[in-house]
């Protein structure tokens, strides 16, 4: 919702062409039309509604585990795993925030600020927060 509001509050100020993709050194070279840009904002509002999809009905027995399932662990690798899905789709939702921004930024000609290492940073911790999901469901005690 945040993401469609920000696209809003700058859709007129922008120009009718934006950069819509950046090599990695944070330079547009990739150009489209204004109204490309709430494709950022949809795109983040289908991933964030499957994502809440999948938490709400997926049952987490069917998760896949790093360490054997107990009927003493159940409960906390349980609780974890689903705490690691509402943790991904709050990153995945960030980053789709932080790729509009960087886009209204750049089309705007806000050339000072650059958001490239937040969106490295994002990138790095949804990658890892899986990781340190299972390490922290291998320490749960088995019996």
């Amino acid at each position: 919702m945040v993401n469609f509001i920000l696209v809003f509050a700058f859709y007129f100020k922008l120009p009718d062409t934006i950069p819509i993709h950046f090599n990695v050194k944070g330079e547009a070279d990739g150009f489209g039309s204004r109204s490309s840009l709430w494709l950022t904002p949809s795109i983040s509002a289908l991933t964030y509604l499957l994502m809440v999809t999948i938490i709400k009905n997926m049952k987490p027995w069917n998760f896949n585990y790093p360490t054997k399932v107990t009927e003493k662990n159940a409960p906390e690798l349980y609780r974890m795993a689903l705490q690691m899905m509402v943790w991904l789709n709050f990153g995945i939702v960030v980053m789709f925030l932080v790729i509009t921004l960087e886009i209204i930024l750049k089309a705007l000609r806000y050339d000072g600020i650059s958001l490239g290492s937040s969106f490295i940073g994002l990138i790095a911790i949804i990658t890892l927060l899986p990781l340190w999901y299972s390490y922290k469901m291998i320490k749960v005690p088995k019996e």
